[in-house]
């Protein structure tokens, strides 16, 4: 989604012809959406996936690269290492080596480039040489360079040949008149028994304060000033300090400075420092027990000037000033004041998914709360913790968002005004898989009306989608689409309900039936929310599961409430923190039916990097299970399926997610068994994973187990073993009807090549015939639903029983059939499958 890059760039907005692009990135301040590093890291990927090429190669340059954090030398890694896609995107940095240690990030990063195989040149510049610098000054003075060399070797001396310093230092020998240019010669002279003995350090900030002092009281202020922002100062700052009687001439005193090359003017009204020693040296300026005050002074005069005006991004410097003051600095009066200042810069560095300034900002405004807090500042309260959890979540620090979500839950007056601190709660909970996260949002349901029992029998989950599928039988995608907005009570409980039902989905699957049946019947009585649609999307995905295979009409059904869901996530934008979820039922279980299996599975790859970009990665992850699935009986090529695996693999891994594992790396062993490599050729941190399988779900691992395991058996050509796990898979899947639909069709044809191979007769004739008939009427029934998706299964089904029952010209026409059927349908695997069965008939038959 564009509105969450412009999160991140805000000018990309600019790119956009959509105006809603800017409202809807205002809309997601603490809309529940906040990116941590890692989706942060995955939006930029992608990004940078789209904008560079090799016929447009996108270059990145940072300086002073040894004032960097790890955060930030993490997200180049990130880009540079990015295993989806190869991007042409050239990174250079630079760092000083004498200002980190062995214990900087920079060398970890270095280290792990290296290890991920990213090809790397490093250089090292040193200083100019004896006889470079002589050319320099030779150069700079107009003399031949045998003429400057005394004096170049005294500049080398002092500089070790540092550019910089050598400018400068060339500079303050001009200043102090030890090298002048004489008018009657009409050349430049020095004398160097002077330039030796004058005391001059090889300091440059010494050479820099030295000339800095000799400027006027109001130069020196302005450089004092300038200094407290760091290398570059905004124009809006200029302009508020412009406003003020004390810095009344402030521009002049800057025209000054930037006369005498301290500064250089950027754009229309931005200052910067020619280099960061003339920063340093300026902020030298101000003594180091002044420093905190000055800051807080200079914060105050800002905040003063800019209380009726829009501050925009200069917020952000005029808060940091002020939070240099010490407790004791800070005047009561005002101290309100900061409290709300930190607070709306907290809130802003949230909306640009920069969480761990504004955990920083939101912290200091709490600590600025009088100790009675919850009496005197309750609704500031609610809000501030509320956005400290949500800051603090999407930074990793999750015990101070417990801590901060907590105290909402245990202060709150009342439970609405618990919702948004119970909202984010159960999402951390769930993010973490603890049992709590089901108890959690079964009690605030509970508090609201809306208790959940324990379990509920198969017969009662029946009658509730019987008595919900007949409300919905008279209602159409009109009726539904202009229906009233549901009031913000009942929308609260379907959010919380949302929550619920993707719990249960992996925790207790018997209860998604009563979950999303409560909210169809909720939205029908109350009006339409954003989270109906997940209900309604969740039912019919519910519905086809439970229906069976035979039950063509009500997984027609099914199929329309479905596609009324989707037509309702449009209505309402399709918003972010919903689709991935609408996603990964509809068109992981729904348009399975409706649509070919290979838009199922592009759909399912978009609901991933939605999920990853807007920080929902366990729901990313769910959806990766089922486009990989639904990729392989797509006949996706088995190269790229292996890389999509391997690349989520490295996902799984950098967020930790446990429960998923076994099941990804169930699938990645078929696909390496179908190419033919290894299953251990496991690279990177994927080798690691392997032994985080002991604390996953063992129910799950084993039904996805038992599926991989018949299809490897099957495309192995091993009878009897695929027999047993497809028996096995069918009886114990709870993966969905398109999971047995699938399993039945290649148990049907499994069952002729097991009589084949035997040449048995009587019972084993008829147990063939039985096969044969459960698995055509299986895929018949499927194929008046999609044609595309199963009516090639049907043909090779027929072919293989004509054959075997040596009716050798439908046989005939049946593969032939079969073949076309699934070219047209892009099954290669399944034509391959339809033309080398069809070769065993004609070899059969001679």
């Amino acid at each position: 989604d564009f509105s969450l890059l412009a999160r991140l760039l805000p000018n990309i907005s600019a790119l956009s012809s959509d105006p809603r692009v800017s409202a809807r990135v205002d809309g997601m301040v603490g809309g529940g959406n906040e990116m941590n590093f890692h989706n942060v890291c995955f939006l930029l990927q992608r990004f940078m996936r789209v904008v560079s090429s090799k016929f447009h190669p996108v270059m990145l340059f940072l300086d002073d690269l040894q004032w960097c954090g790890l955060t930030l030398l993490e997200l180049i890694q990130a880009i540079l290492t990015d295993k989806k896609e190869s991007t042409c995107f050239f990174f250079v940095g630079c760092y000083r080596n004498n200002e980190v240690d062995q214990d900087h990030p920079i060398f970890t990063m270095m280290s792990k480039l290296d290890s991920s195989g990213v090809p790397m040149t490093k250089l090292n510049l040193e200083g100019l040489t004896p006889e470079d610098l002589n050319t320099l000054v030779s150069d700079a003075t107009g003399m031949f360079p045998r003429l400057c060399k005394p004096l170049s070797n005294v500049v080398f001396q002092k500089t070790k040949g540092n550019p910089f310093f050598v400018v400068e230092f060339l500079r303050s020998l001009v200043d102090s008149r030890l090298l002048k240019y004489s008018l009657r010669q009409k050349i430049w002279i020095w004398d160097i028994c002077k330039i030796t003995s004058e005391n001059i350090t090889d300091n440059v900030l010494y050479l820099l304060s030295k000339k800095m002092t000799s400027f006027s009281h109001y130069s020196q202020l302005a450089l004092k000033v300038l200094s407290c922002f760091g290398i570059k100062v905004d124009g809006t700052i200029v302009e508020f300090l412009s406003l003020t009687e004390e810095y009344s001439d402030f521009r002049e005193w800057l025209d000054q400075i930037v006369s005498e090359g301290c500064i250089v003017k950027v754009g229309a009204s931005d200052f910067k420092f020619v280099h960061d020693k003339v920063q340093e040296a300026a902020y030298g300026l101000i003594p180091d027990d002044e420093k905190n005050q000055f800051h807080y002074n200079l914060g105050i005069i800002l905040y003063s000037i800019s209380r009726e005006r829009d501050r925009g991004g200069a917020i952000f410097q005029i808060v940091d000033q002020i939070n240099h003051g010490t407790k004791s600095m800070i005047d009561p009066e005002i101290k309100e004041a900061l409290i709300e200042l930190n607070f709306d810069a907290g809130s802003r560095a949230l909306n640009l998914s920069d969480n761990a300034t504004a955990l920083v900002y939101l912290d200091k405004s709490f600590s600025l709360l009088p100790q009675n807090h919850w009496d005197s500042n309750y609704e500031f309260s609610l809000n501030l913790l509320l956005l400290i959890g949500k800051a603090a979540f999407s930074c990793g620090n999750l015990d101070r968002a417990y801590d901060a979500l907590k105290d909402i839950i245990k202060e709150g007056r009342c439970l609405e005004d618990k919702f948004e601190a119970y909202h984010v709660y159960v999402t951390i909970l769930t993010s973490e898989g603890k049992n709590e996260a089901w108890t959690t949002c079964c009690d605030v349901l509970s508090k609201m009306g809306q208790p959940i029992p324990d379990k509920v029998d198969n017969k009662t989950s029946k009658t509730m989608v019987e008595e919900t599928g007949e409300l919905l039988k008279s209602i159409s995608f009109d009726d539904l689409l202009g229906m009233r907005d549901m009031d913000s009570v009942f929308s609260t409980k379907l959010r919380f309900y949302t929550l619920l039902l993707f719990i249960a989905f992996w925790k207790k699957p018997q209860l998604t039936t009563l979950i999303s049946c409560r909210m169809i019947q909720i939205s029908l009585q109350h009006g339409m929310c954003k989270d109906s649609v997940f209900g309604f999307i969740q039912y019919a995905g519910m519905t086809c599961n439970l229906s069976k295979i035979e039950e063509v009409k009500y997984i027609q059904e099914a199929c329309r409430i479905g596609k009324a869901g989707m037509s309702l996530l449009k209505k309402y934008g399709s918003p972010v923190d919903i689709m991935p979820k609408a996603y990964l039922f509809y068109y992981g279980f729904v348009a399975v039916y409706l649509e070919p299996l290979q838009v199922c599975a592009d759909n399912m790859r978009k609901s991933f990097e939605v999920g990853m970009s807007t920080g929902d990665s366990m729901l990313a992850v769910n959806n990766t299970i089922l486009s990989i699935k639904i990729a392989l009986f797509g006949g996706e090529n088995l190269q790229a399926c292996l890389a999509e695996v391997d690349y989520h693999l490295e996902v799984m891994h950098s967020f930790q997610h446990k429960l998923l594992l076994p099941c990804l790396l169930e699938y990645r062993e078929t696909i390496v068994f179908l190419i033919g490599k290894s299953a251990s050729n496991l690279k990177g941190n994927c080798a690691n994973n392997l032994e985080l399988t002991s604390d996953a779900k063992q129910t799950k691992r084993d039904q996805v187990q038992s599926m991989n395991r018949m299809l490897r058996s099957f495309w192995g050509g091993h009878s009897s073993r695929c027999h047993y796990y497809a028996k096995k898979t069918i009886e114990t899947s709870t993966g969905g009807l398109f999971n047995k639909q699938y399993i039945t069709w290649l148990a049907g044809l499994n069952s002729f090549r097991g009589i084949k191979n035997k040449n048995g007769t009587g019972s084993q004739f008829l147990k063939v015939k039985e096969t044969f008939k459960h698995a055509i009427s299986t895929v018949r029934a499927s194929a008046e639903i999609s044609r595309w998706n199963f009516q090639n299964k049907v043909h090779l089904l027929e072919a293989e029983m004509f054959s075997f029952e040596r009716k050798d010209v439908e046989a005939q026409s049946s593969y032939t059939s079969a073949i076309t059927s699934s070219a047209s349908s892009g099954f290669i695997h399944e034509q391959g499958l339809s033309c080398e069965l069809a070769g065993l008939h004609y070899r059969k038959i001679g």
